[in-house]
């Protein structure tokens, strides 16, 4: 039988994924639960369950202060040039 999370869960998963970009998760509907892994081809971290709240507590347990930064968890050494309000158009665009 195919089951669901509730709304409720996805949010809370989806919230947590959007800070934590080195993370995926997803409902496996023919088990009825969530699998989490971290997406690192060298990393082994996965969990399962059916309460999105455990699987976010094993994600949060194992990203420390890796939020919102790129694969591999370095921080960029400078930071994006500012970028201009008022660029020249490409050569042949009027």
């Amino acid at each position: 039988m195919t089951s669901f999370p509730t709304p409720y869960a996805a949010a809370r998963i989806a919230v947590f994924l959007d800070e934590h970009l080195a993370w995926s998760a997803w409902w496996d509907k023919r088990y009825g639960l969530w699998r989490v892994a971290e997406d690192d081809t060298d990393s082994d971290l996965y969990a399962e369950s059916r309460d999105a709240d455990v699987v976010i507590r094993y994600m949060r347990a194992h990203s420390p202060d890796r939020s919102r930064q790129p694969m591999g968890g370095e921080p960029r050494s400078t930071p994006d040039p500012p970028r201009s309000r008022c660029q020249r158009p490409a050569p042949g665009i009027r």
